[in-house]
């Protein structure tokens, strides 16, 4: 039964791939300006084609990269979270299961926020999973400890920590873990003192964290088996990733179909899950990492947020632009009085009522402004091109979906029977 379901799953991948290896991806010519990222220091051959950053609260930002090479085959989706954790309102606890350890099971990472937020109070506005475990029992592979309590331990492997003086740590299973309130571990540090020490392996999606030198924590995850939307890394890649994003240290978390990105955006009432995990939904896991705020909403006005920082439409077409007012905490709040969207030019469409902008098919770049009397607070991109609609792009990326729909009801059934027949990468 394994070898047939292998081939199975082969056949249906092979399918995918070959249908869809006429998609075309982002261009280097397209690529924005990023200065999160050290293009240096990525892996050869690997260079940033976008970048769009979104404020969750003060203290934490979330950006979704997209990384590829110069041939275009190796597109790889990243979504990585920084938390600033000289922010006073800012921390990150361990989660697991319902918040307690009364017997070992699996949650999806959602869960495990929710359960957090109910038994101790907290607001969570970001998560990724974390260890590995037991795919029987739902057992962590190594540390876990939850507001000071040890409630797994190490078994040999390194792990992430939060000391008691709200600072982050990564360190060996041997080091001391007298200052430590929260800790998972991993299975391996990639990054340590800023020099890659990654092995060799193989492509699949991924999920890591770092420390900068200023104790800013980077949450890390990309999306893989997808390909060609989004080929996944091996380790020396993801290390260079994140050498590229600032880190001088990082550890490896689970990976694979348990990689998950969770986040809270301003103005947002609950956790949106940002990547798209390779099994096609939130899979059950053991462990994970909650970004935790205390601030509290003023409701006062503090500046204007946008759903998207660049709206894609093709000529002709129209698009809906959420703008939301928020406080200086994230928190939605009224608009400022008088305050109205408005077009910085109007040779490229018009806006239908108050936030749908229609194309008069003329290609281009236009923004979009929140303006109060004559001050422009806020603004958005709106982008016209035919890449929007292309046709090509549409039929097999349905192709692509019908596939995709198939084998992910093969994985939900191997994933629901504890990964029996395939195993767990």
């Amino acid at each position: 039964m394994k070898k047939n379901l292998k081939r199975v799953l082969c056949v249906f991948m092979s399918l995918v791939m070959l249908l869809t290896a006429s998609v075309p991806n982002i261009s280097a010519a397209e690529a924005e300006a990023v200065s999160a990222v050290d293009a240096s220091k990525l892996w050869t051959d690997t260079y940033v084609t976008s970048e769009k950053e979104y404020r969750l609260v003060s203290g934490v930002i979330e950006r979704d990269i997209i990384l590829n090479n110069a041939a275009k085959t190796a597109q790889k989706k990243c979504f990585v979270m920084e938390v600033d954790l000289n922010n006073p309102d800012v921390t990150i606890i361990a989660g697991y299961n319902d918040y307690t350890i009364n017997e070992w099971k699996r949650t999806p990472v959602r869960e495990q926020a929710y359960a957090a937020e109910e038994k101790r109070g907290v607001n969570v506005i970001g998560a990724i999973n974390g260890d590995r475990y037991n795919t029987e029992t739902g057992e962590p592979a190594g540390l876990l400890i939850m507001d000071s309590i040890v409630c797994h331990t190490a078994n040999g492997r390194p792990f992430f920590a939060i000391l008691t003086d709200g600072s982050a740590d990564i360190r060996y299973a041997n080091e001391s873990k007298a200052d430590v309130v929260e800790a998972i571990s991993g299975f391996q540090i990639l990054v340590k003192d800023g020099k890659n020490i990654a092995p060799a392996n193989k492509l699949n999606p991924r999920t890591c964290i770092g420390i900068k030198a200023d104790g800013t924590v980077v949450m890390f995850v990309v999306d893989g088996r997808q390909d060609p939307d989004s080929v996944g890394m091996d380790y020396p890649e993801m290390a260079a990733t994140m050498l590229a994003l600032g880190c001088v240290d990082v550890l490896e978390l689970d990976g694979g179909g348990s990689s998950t990105m969770l986040a809270q955006r301003e103005a947002s009432g609950d956790l949106d899950c940002r990547n798209s995990p390779s099994y096609g939904y939130e899979r059950t896991v053991s462990s994970s990492l909650l970004v935790c705020t205390t601030a509290k909403p003023t409701g006062i006005f503090d500046h204007i947020t946008f759903s998207e920082t660049e709206y894609i439409v093709s000529p002709y077409e129209a698009v809906y632009v959420e703008a939301m007012g928020v406080d200086a905490n994230g928190y939605e709040t009224d608009f400022p009085e008088g305050g109205k969207l408005v077009l910085s030019k109007d040779n490229m469409g018009s806006l239908k009522g108050s936030n749908l902008f229609v194309s008069n098919g003329t290609l281009g770049t236009v923004n979009l402004n929140y303006v109060v009397g004559d001050e422009i607070i806020a603004s958005a991109t709106i982008t016209i091109t035919n890449d929007a609609d292309n046709i090509v792009e549409t039929m097999f990326g349905s192709v692509m979906d019908i596939f995709y729909i198939i084998i992910n009801m093969f994985k939900l059934l191997i994933d629901k029977f504890g990964e029996k027949v395939l195993g767990k990468v």
